[in-house]
C-alpha cells in the first residue's frame, strides 16, 4: 500500500482503510468533500494577503501551550483562563475557517447557523461540547487542514489505528522523528501563520493554546516557537483511562464501530496512553524548568483559586482584578462531578495492570 506522511499520503491511505473496512458512505463523503475544503481554505488564505495584509504585522510572542492526556481537565483549565480576556485564543468557528476574509465573507452564514440552533457539532452528554463559538482545542486546526493529527484516527477513522495495512504506519506519522520532521516544521508554520491571524484579532496578546497531542511535536514547537511556554496538566491514569475510553465510544464515528473494533481500537488506544504519559515526563526532561510548569487534575478541581495564581505566576502576568473575583466566585462553588465514570474493568483492563502499566506516574504524582 503506497503511504506517506503528507496531507494527501495520509488522505489517500484513509479513503483505502475506508474501503477495506467497507465504509463506503464515508468513503464518498470523504472523497469529494475534503479536497473542497481544502481547495476553498488556501485559495482564502492566499486572499488575506491581499484583502487583510495588516495581519503581518501582528506578532506571535511566548505562546502558552496547555497539555495533558485527553480528559486531565485541559478544556475546563483552558476554557476558564480564555474568560480572562488577556489572551487570543481559538474558537471553533476560527479553526475551521482559519482565513480571516472567509470568516467575513460567511459572518451571515455563522449567525444564520446560531440562531436556527445548528451550530453544534457535538452534544455535551457525549463528552466534549463543540460548538462554533466554543473556545477550542488548536489541534483541530491541524487535524482538518493537514490530516496531521491523531485526531484523524482516534475520532474520525478510527479503522486507521487498528487495521492491520495501517496501525504501525499510523502510529509514527503524527510524531516528531527523522521522518516527519520537514512535514512537523511545516505543520507548526502553518499553526504560527494561524496565530498571526489571531493576534491580530485580538491585538497583539498572547496566545493560549490548548493542544494536548502537540506533545508529540514539541521538537518541532521548539524550533518555530523558542520562546514558548507550557502547562502539563496530568491526572490519575485510573480516572482518564475510563473517561477518555467513553469519549472515543460516544464521538460520532467512534459509535459507528461494532463491538470488535471498539474492542481493537481500545487496546491500541491504551497502548497510546501509555506513551503519551512517558512523552511527558521525556518532554520536561528536554526543557528548562522556566519553560514549564505541571498541575495535577487534583489542584485544578479542588484549589483551582491557587492553580490560577501559580499560572500568572509562571507566564509572568498579572491577573485582572475582574478575574481575580471571577476566580475567586468560582473557587467558592464546591466542585460536582457532572458524571460518573465506568469502571476500568468495563473495559477489558484491571486495576492492577494500570497501576503497573503506570507506576512512573504513580511515583511521581500520585503517592
Amino acid at each position: 500500500m503506497f503511504k506517506s506522511n503528507s496531507t494527501f499520503g495520509i488522505y489517500y491511505t484513509s479513503l483505502l482503510v475506508l474501503y477495506r473496512n467497507k465504509k463506503f458512505l464515508f468513503l464518498i463523503l470523504f472523497l469529494v468533500i475534503y479536497p473542497l475544503i481544502l481547495f476553498i481554505s488556501r485559495v482564502f488564505l492566499f486572499l488575506d494577503y491581499i484583502l487583510i495584509p495588516e495581519f503581518e504585522k501582528a506578532k506571535v510572542k511566548q505562546p502558552i501551550f496547555i497539555m495533558g492526556v485527553n480528559r486531565s481537565g485541559t478544556t475546563f483549565f483552558h476554557r476558564l483562563l480564555s474568560k480572562s480576556n488577556q489572551f487570543s485564543t481559538s474558537k471553533t468557528w476560527d479553526l475551521i475557517i482559519p482565513s480571516l476574509s472567509l470568516r467575513k465573507f460567511l459572518t451571515i452564514l455563522k449567525r444564520a447557523l446560531t440562531c436556527l440552533k445548528l451550530d453544534q457539532i457535538e452534544k455535551k452528554k457525549k463528552g466534549h461540547q463543540v460548538r462554533l463559538e466554543n473556545i477550542e482545542e488548536d489541534e483541530m486546526l491541524l487535524f482538518i487542514h493537514k490530516l496531521d493529527s491523531l485526531w484523524v484516527s482516534n475520532h474520525l477513522l478510527p479503522w486507521l489505528k487498528f487495521d492491520k495495512s495501517t496501525k504501525h504506519f499510523i502510529k509514527h506519522v503524527y510524531r516528531d522523528n527523522s521522518r516527519n520532521q520537514n512535514r512537523n516544521i511545516r505543520s507548526m508554520l502553518f499553526v504560527k501563520d494561524f496565530f498571526q491571524r489571531q493576534a491580530y484579532l485580538h491585538k497583539n496578546r498572547r496566545h493560549l493554546s490548548k493542544s494536548n497531542p502537540f506533545i508529540f511535536k514539541i521538537d518541532s514547537i521548539l524550533k518555530v516557537f523558542p520562546d514558548a511556554k507550557f502547562v502539563f496538566l496530568v491526572r490519575d491514569p485510573l480516572e482518564t483511562i475510563p473517561s477518555y475510553f467513553s469519549l472515543q465510544e460516544n464521538v460520532k464515528f467512534g459509535n459507528l464501530l461494532k463491538k470488535n473494533e471498539l474492542n481493537n481500537l481500545r487496546k491500541e488506544s491504551y497502548e497510546e496512553i501509555i506513551e503519551w504519559y512517558k512523552e511527558t515526563e521525556k518532554v520536561k526532561s528536554k526543557l528548562l524548568k522556566k519553560q514549564f510548569m505541571v498541575l495535577t487534575y487534583p489542584q485544578i478541581t479542588t484549589d483551582i483559586q491557587n492553580s490560577i495564581k501559580s499560572f500568572y505566576k509562571f507566564t509572568n502576568m498579572k491577573m485582572t482584578k475582574k478575574f481575580e473575583k471571577e476566580v475567586k466566585s468560582f473557587s467558592s462553588k464546591k466542585y460536582v462531578k457532572k458524571h460518573q465514570n465506568k469502571s476500568i474493568e468495563r473495559y477489558g483492563f484491571s486495576k492492577k495492570q494500570v497501576l503497573s502499566d503506570f507506576d512512573f506516574v504513580y511515583q511521581e504524582y500520585f503517592l
